[in-house]
């Protein structure tokens, strides 16, 4: 059992060694960016861009002047201003109100991360049911992580004497 431990707890390491080391960054090893590489990166035209938006720009102008028009009743008179401009492109990936997160940051991860202090953040912030069963679940995830490397960690350091 010693030898078994002894030999994951190795793997385990040289594994992790592996893994910095393909993280680590020096200028040396870097290419080297020429100038015109730089200035395609950095340097863009503005006439693109307001090209780009010109039939949002054409919708917005729109709307603002026809005070009660919405952009359902202007999709259903088929206006040509709406080519080209989709009303879904801009929706978030959840419904509205239907999955608030505490400061944009997922509830698991409060709860994975801070234990029962993420939460306290999660329900104070989003006083949803919800959102604080899946904190509880992310506290019971970190829990259950650190109990798990604390018994390899303490269990290695017996097998080994130390």
């Amino acid at each position: 059992m010693k030898q078994i431990l002894l030999k994951s707890l190795c793997i385990f390491f040289a594994m992790m060694m592996l893994t910095m080391q393909s993280f680590a960054y020096t200028v040396n090893s870097s290419n080297v960016l020429t100038q015109k590489e730089v200035l395609s990166v950095t340097q863009f035209n503005d006439s693109e861009v307001y090209s780009a938006f010109a039939e949002v720009s054409a919708l917005d102008q729109y709307l603002n002047a026809n005070d009660g028009k919405t952009f359902a009743d202007v999709s259903k008179d088929n206006s040509t201003i709406l080519n080209g401009v989709s009303s879904t492109t801009s929706l978030p990936l959840t419904a509205p109100g239907k999955d608030e997160t505490a400061l944009g940051i997922p509830s698991f991860l409060w709860g994975c991360a801070l234990g029962w202090v993420g939460m306290l953040i999660v329900y104070l912030v989003t006083e949803s049911k919800d959102q604080t069963k899946k904190a509880l679940w992310g506290c019971l995830v970190g829990t259950a992580i650190e109990v798990a490397v604390y018994v390899v960690l303490i269990a290695g350091s017996a097998a080994t004497g130390y």
